[in-house]
């Protein structure tokens, strides 16, 4: 990927926040194009949003009261754009994924007014995605439909032991019964192991995704 950035000036197979679109999708993440799709609020309000991000670069501005502000230039795999950051907290933070070429998960801001093509994007917070994995627990789930299968990916889990990730099978056991085993709860999790996964068991069979914490109900 890097190879293709420095050809060509852009990523066309793949671009590094993919690596971990697993627990993007935990956090309900979008991408510049499809928040750029959404029709402008019809009273030209700002709304919030989740996305991720390798930080390019960024410039410094002043604005016309004097106040100093950063235009930091941002891709993802729908491609670049330019977001604006005023607060000191994610300024620093983005300065140093430039300097670093660090991907991360954002909160932003967006202002998109009637006339607008695409919206106007403000960061509010940023955490490095290396950082968000080490905190999130993972959880696989597969699908085996022959229970031989299992003999295959033996090696494959055990190898994976010393985490704290979650792995389930769910299997036929008898007629059209399935049964649900949890394999266990300390292996290390990410999306080379489900991908080695996929390719013993076929696609589709494995879901590689964040845990879920608690839930809690207020008894009365």
């Amino acid at each position: 990927m890097t190879a293709e950035r420095d050809a060509f000036g852009f990523y066309f197979s793949a671009h590094p926040v993919d690596a971990q679109r697993h627990l993007l999708a935990a956090h309900r993440v979008k991408s510049f194009a499809e928040l750029a799709s959404l029709p402008a609020p019809a009273d030209g309000g700002r709304s919030a949003a989740m996305m991720a991000g390798l930080v390019e670069s960024i410039n410094w501005r002043t604005s016309a009261k004097g106040r100093r502000y950063m235009m930091a230039t941002i891709s993802d795999a729908s491609g670049q754009y330019v977001a604006t950051v005023f607060d000191a907290g994610p300024s620093a933070d983005l300065e140093i994924a430039a300097k670093t070429g660090t991907c991360g998960l954002m909160t932003v801001e967006l202002d998109r007014r009637p006339g607008d093509e695409v919206p106007r994007v403000t960061v509010k917070h940023f955490q490095p995605i290396d950082s968000l994995a080490k905190k999130t627990r993972l959880q696989i789930d597969l699908t085996i439909a022959d229970q031989s299968s299992l003999a295959a990916i033996v090696p494959l889990l055990a190898a994976a032991r010393g985490g704290n990730g979650l792995v389930r099978a769910t299997l036929p056991v008898s007629g059209e019964r399935e049964a649900m085993l949890v394999l266990g709860r300390d292996f290390v999790l990410d999306a080379d192991l489900a991908a080695r996964l996929e390719r013993l068991l076929g696609e589709g069979a494995v879901i590689l995704s964040a845990q879920e914490g608690p839930k809690l109900a207020l008894v009365g």
